[in-house]
């Protein structure tokens, strides 16, 4: 059953994804969007800072899958393949978009997106509610990032109809992943995915880990050969990767 979406717009908030939240703590129902043209204290991952003028998207959703916090962590690849399915309406031919792990979008390896998921936990252990914020460079784009502008063909691009493409495109792999599971979500994000076969540095809480991205176990996991017959897996941390392995390559 699809989601009933129900979009607010504001001019301007400190966050969208604190209005989420709160409305999640109220009973808000699965579905809710709220939306703001800028924002006074948007947010990304690790308490970042996050550009949000006007001409972008920032939005924040509200979702209820109601189950364990492993598999709500995978929600953040069906987002991603969501904004990256609606980037492909708007984006001319011969730009390369690669999906950064664990939620970042690039267009020529530049970053274009970013996702941000905060949950909270039932009494059961269930994951009661997940907020999902969604921050896009659609007109404009922080020094060393990139906008859709700088690659859209001729087609007009405007916030909203944009939007509405992500919440189409995030109905349809949520309710796939609902379905069917983690398996088809996983294969069609590796299929974008940043760097496979490549070297990266893996930043943790407590250490730094080196070695060669093999991919996405089953529930969204990195794994890292970091020897000849030694893989791990990273759950959480920040990569980085040796060489600009996306970088647009010159014509002679």
């Amino acid at each position: 059953m699809s989601i009933h979406w129900k979009i607010e717009n504001f001019a301007v908030l400190p966050s969208t994804q604190d209005v989420v939240k709160d409305r999640a703590l109220e009973g808000e129902d699965e579905g809710l969007v709220i939306q703001a043209l800028t924002q006074s204290e948007g947010r990304g991952r690790q308490g970042n800072e996050w550009f949000s003028p006007m001409g972008n998207l920032h939005m924040s959703v509200l979702l209820r899958p109601l189950c364990t916090a492993d598999l709500a962590g995978q929600i953040s690849f069906i987002v991603a393949l969501a904004v990256s399915a609606a980037m492909d309406e708007f984006i001319a031919p011969g730009h390369k978009k690669t999906l950064k792990w664990p939620n970042d979008i690039l267009i020529n390896g530049r970053k274009c997106a970013g996702i941000l998921l905060e949950s909270e936990l039932s009494p059961k252990g269930l994951v009661g509610h997940l907020v999902v914020g969604m921050g896009v460079n659609i007109l404009s784009a922080p020094e060393g990032r990139i906008c859709i502008k700088d690659v859209a063909g001729e087609g007009r691009l405007a916030v909203h109809p944009f939007r509405d493409r992500v919440l189409h495109y995030l109905d349809m792999y949520y309710l796939a992943w609902k379905a069917e599971g983690f398996a088809p979500i996983r294969k069609a994000w590796l299929a974008q995915g940043h760097g496979i076969g490549h070297k990266l540095t893996a930043r943790l809480p407590q250490r730094e880990e080196k070695g060669i991205f093999r991919g996405l176990d089953e529930n969204g996991g990195l794994i890292l050969e970091v020897s000849d017959n030694k893989q791990i897996v990273i759950r959480a941390g920040e990569i980085y990767f040796e060489e600009p392995e996306t970088a647009p390559q010159r014509l002679h």
